[in-house]
């Protein structure tokens, strides 16, 4: 008998398997882009002039995607990726969504991607970028209007595990997460933090965990100040491990643990110099997308991801 983890794992191994099927031709390709709502056979005329005509799809062999979307009114024509997440990429579609939903699920590096596929480095690194760029964008979506430590569990707590981490060393920086674990909901959050003060950690704990909530921490002396701010903080001192049964951090540690294969498993974090913290801010957004939906399929919520962004 297959374990249930077993059943994920080749479910998910057959869902970017089934990407290589559908990409191996041009025309296949299209197929399944229409089928996924990732390009559309038609849209609202851009011309305002046009009377609520449609562009729609039509045969052009001198265009690289060899179709186009053309207005039958007024002429006008658009790239069959207008409006896509495609729309600025130099790369066939065929080899976009294979380094969108292929290697970019399994984590390749981008120079064995380059080295496969016989493209730039350059262009593999810029459409993991964007990739990950539009999945930071969702989970940050996902936050709002949402506070951790609101829902209970049987016995009426609403519990959460708070902690801080040092990330990566770069440019001589030590680049902190402050990350915060809903025992009930399972949710963990990140934000990257220039410091690890008073100053910096409360005000974020305070509009992203609920007034009614028990907070975990370890001993870190910035965390005194959540019994001032009117919670139910428990200590867990570090000096024997991680606390047992309910006074415990072992399930943020857990998640530390999981972010950061997540995070370094393919190339790394790279972070930009000018703006480290949003960039620091985008992996561990996307670290946090690959834990919340690993026992589902990634194709799939990326595809999810696209058409609710670029929807026309």
């Amino acid at each position: 008998m297959v374990s249930r983890v077993h059943r994920v794992e080749r479910m998910q191994l057959e869902d970017e398997q089934h990407i290589l099927i559908v990409s191996r031709t041009h025309e296949t390709t299209l197929d399944w882009l229409y089928s996924q709502g990732l390009l559309v056979e038609e849209a609202d005329c851009p011309n305002v002039n046009c009377n609520d005509h449609q562009l729609r799809k039509i045969k052009d062999p001198y265009t690289a995607d060899i179709q186009k979307l053309r207005c039958s009114n007024c002429r006008t024509s658009r790239s069959l990726r207008w409006q896509s997440f495609f729309h600025d990429h130099k790369l066939t579609l065929m080899e976009c969504i294979q380094v969108a939903f292929y290697h970019f699920i399994r984590q390749t590096q981008i120079k064995t991607v380059s080295k496969e596929m016989k493209i730039s480095e350059r262009a593999v690194s810029r459409l993991y970028s964007e990739v990950r760029t539009i999945i930071s964008l969702y989970m940050e979506d996902l936050k709002v209007g949402r506070q951790l430590g609101i829902e209970t569990d049987d016995n009426g707590d609403a519990i959460v595990e708070i902690d801080e981490t040092l990330m990566t060393h770069q440019n001589g920086l030590q680049m902190w997460v402050l990350g915060i674990f809903d025992r009930v909901t399972k949710d963990f959050w990140c934000w990257p933090v220039p410091d690890r003060t008073v100053e910096t950690l409360i005000p974020i704990i305070t509009q992203h965990v609920g007034q009614n909530a028990r907070i975990y921490t370890d001993g870190w002396q910035s965390y005194t100040r959540l019994s001032r701010e009117g919670y139910d903080h428990r200590v867990v001192p570090h000096v024997n491990g991680f606390g047992s049964g309910e006074n415990t951090t072992n399930g943020i540690e857990s998640c530390w643990s999981e972010l950061k294969r997540l995070t370094h498993h393919s190339h790394g974090i790279q972070v930009n110099a000018n703006d480290p913290i949003a960039s620091l801010q985008q992996y561990v957004n996307v670290g946090c997308w690959r834990r919340q939906f690993k026992n589902e399929d990634l194709c799939r919520s990326l595809i999810e991801i696209l058409t609710h962004y670029y929807s026309t």
